[in-house]
């Protein structure tokens, strides 16, 4: 197995050079804002929760080289990751999950969040809840959220997966979904692997068409959230539904 190791000869000396200069990071981090960071220096830190000495600075740039971005590094299979010097089957295993921790993470937030909030605040919860699905998302993909009246979550689905611009779906399963688990309102999102969240012509349509055979049966579009990376784009706050 490839060990997980940034050590560096110089023995105990050493490590506490790079304990200082972890603990500066960190402060630096909290300073400024992890989210203002360099991306190289915040996976830096990400990395010292499994490369316990030692500086991990020289693996954030292997990383970054090879996979172009800290998304890239996080989206990558574990196996490419082990490619990278320095980086052994425990990293490539924490960077991989990730992800997959960050979706749980707005997963509990929604269903753990206590105290009476507005429909407008529970609509915004709800759109990052639904965002993070798309974290590791590579092409095309729509989710559908299915509430009941008081705008708790009956159930989150994946409906369709597609290309990187291209995205296929059967609407009277979107339907017949929403009419089986008692949905009184439906939420619709998708992601643009391009980058621009924007609507096109088709998702016009397709909104239109959804929310038309959703009121047949007496079942209300509430959104269609179109997510490009960080970005989004609303419907409903575009005053579009």
């Amino acid at each position: 197995m490839k060990k997980d190791t940034a050590a560096a000869p110089g023995g105990k000396k050493k490590e506490n050079i790079h304990e200082g200069h972890r603990r500066r990071m960190y402060e630096k981090a909290e300073k400024i804002g992890y989210e203002n960071l360099p991306e190289h220096e915040l996976l830096e830190i990400m990395l010292y929760s499994v490369i316990r000495q030692g500086n991990t600075n020289p693996i954030a740039h292997n990383l970054i080289d090879k996979f172009g971005s800290l998304y890239g590094v996080l989206m990558a299979d574990a196996g490419e990751l082990k490619k990278v010097k320095g980086v052994g089957e425990r990293t490539a295993d924490f960077l991989h999950c990730m992800p997959k921790f960050m979706k749980a993470a707005a997963k509990s937030r929604h269903f753990n969040s206590k105290g009476k909030k507005s429909d407008a605040e529970i609509l915004d919860e709800l759109r990052e809840y639904v965002l993070s699905q798309y974290l590791d998302a590579v092409y095309e993909q729509m989710h559908v959220l299915y509430l009941d009246p008081s705008l708790r979550v009956i159930k989150l689905k994946n409906v369709a997966e597609g290309s990187l611009n291209y995205l296929a779906f059967d609407k009277a399963k979107i339907v017949r979904e929403a009419v089986l688990c008692g949905a009184a309102y439906v939420i619709l999102s998708h992601n643009h692997p391009s980058g621009i969240a924007f609507p096109s012509e088709a998702d016009r349509r397709v909104t239109g068409s959804v929310e038309s055979a959703l009121g047949e049966a007496d079942i209300k579009l509430l959104d269609h959230i179109i997510y490009a990376g960080d970005e989004y784009y609303s419907f409903r706050e575009a005053n579009i539904l």
